[in-house]
């Protein structure tokens, strides 16, 4: 969950996370949760080449009102097979 004022930055973070858990990590697989409603993330997610796999309805509990949450991957062959630039190469 970012400020408003940081918002805008998901997607520069969201490369930065999937290139060091499969460029410096020997993760397979990275998982994102987010609210079925949050277009923005469900969007940037996406494009960073996150697969949604499922809803968990109802699970969870925001300011009094229940929400279903959407369950996103990323598999390391998919990283690997995407032809962006690194986060390392912006250094």
């Amino acid at each position: 969950m970012l400020a408003p004022e940081h918002r805008g930055h998901g997607a520069d973070a969201l490369t930065a996370l999937t290139d060091l858990a499969f460029g410096e990590l020997p993760l397979h697989r990275v998982e994102a949760v987010t609210h079925t409603d949050n277009a923005a993330s469900l969007a940037t997610l996406k494009k960073a080449g996150f697969t949604q796999e499922g809803v968990r309805r109802s699970s969870c509990l925001h300011r009094g009102r229940r929400h279903d949450n959407a369950l996103l991957a990323l598999l390391r062959t998919e990283w690997e097979a995407q032809t962006r630039p690194r986060a390392w190469d912006h250094v």
